[in-house]
């Protein structure tokens, strides 16, 4: 596989394993319309004074600007490939996360879009791509992966599965050990490492302990960068675990955060696109060796 197929294979593969790391194979709740509907497994407790405090100070180091935009470096580990190429990482809290690679900061070759309706991935080369919504993809939906729990790890911050909000209520349905803060829902556990001096989070952890296997997916952050008002990770390492063994690691690194809302927020497919089916891009994932 020659190195431009790696890059191509890098932007269809991203979204869909983001799904790998398995659920308990039921479909969250859509709270869209209505944020406060009861959850069917993680539920509200009673937890101590100090342990609330600590949550919503966590909770309150999130950057409040509502645009993130840098320039990347994108690094892909896969088996025996090591592939990196310059990139675009463009954000607009509640309405889409993307991602451009363009090698040497040329022409863009991919774009990984990520809106609350749908997920989309452009093929600029061979001019094709892959548009789906979160219930569309089987296990995108059984694994409760949405816009907005990638947008909470993109973003740094603690997220209750199913809902669309971080008020009293959702902090405290965690659990809180040290430094580590935790919430559960069936066969799943998300954990985040924290700095108990700072509330930072340093690394959020989602495993599945499902009949097949043990699956994880690993997102760490470092370089913290004051950001408006806030600190913010510039380095994102995303790690991939699935049950059978297979293994894929993506380092994002961000060179220059601005808050520049000056960008179109929907992009839209040429009309001489051609849509590529999902098995395809399954097929395509499978052969990164």
């Amino acid at each position: 596989m020659n190195r431009q197929k790696i890059i191509i294979t890098v932007i269809l593969a991203l979204p869909f394993l983001l799904g790998a790391c398995g659920s308990s194979k039921k479909a969250l709740k859509d709270t869209t319309s209505d944020p406060t509907v009861d959850l069917p497994t993680v539920q509200t407790t009673n937890i101590p004074e100090v342990t609330y405090n600590y949550i919503k100070k966590v909770c309150d180091n999130a950057v409040t600007e509502k645009n993130i935009v840098s320039s990347i470096d994108f690094n892909l580990k896969s088996g025996s490939k090591d592939i990196s190429v310059d990139g675009k990482i463009s954000m607009k809290r509640d309405e889409v996360i993307r991602i451009q690679l363009s090698p040497m900061g040329l022409v863009e070759v991919g774009r990984m879009e990520f809106t609350p309706d749908s997920v989309l991935i452009m093929d600029r080369i061979h001019k094709q791509f892959v548009k789906v919504g979160y219930n569309d993809v089987s296990f995108l939906k059984n694994n409760g992966i949405n816009f907005k729990s990638l947008q909470a790890l993109f973003w740094n911050q603690l997220f209750v599965p199913g809902t669309t909000q971080m008020q009293d209520r959702e902090m405290k349905m965690f659990e809180k050990d040290g430094s580590t803060i935790s919430i559960s829902d069936g066969k799943m556990k998300y954990t985040w490492d924290t700095d108990l001096a700072t509330a930072l989070i340093n690394n959020a952890t989602a495993i599945y302990n499902g009949n097949s296997g043990k699956s994880m997916l690993f997102w760490q952050y470092g370089k913290f960068k004051q950001f408006q008002s806030s600190q913010f990770p510039t380095q994102h390492t995303v790690k991939f675990t699935i049950s059978s063994g297979k293994e894929m690691t993506v380092t994002i690194n961000m060179n220059g955060l601005k808050n520049d809302g000056g960008w179109d927020v929907i992009t839209k497919v040429p009309k001489k696109y051609k849509p590529v089916k999902f098995q395809d891009v399954i097929n395509q994932i499978m052969n990164i060796k």
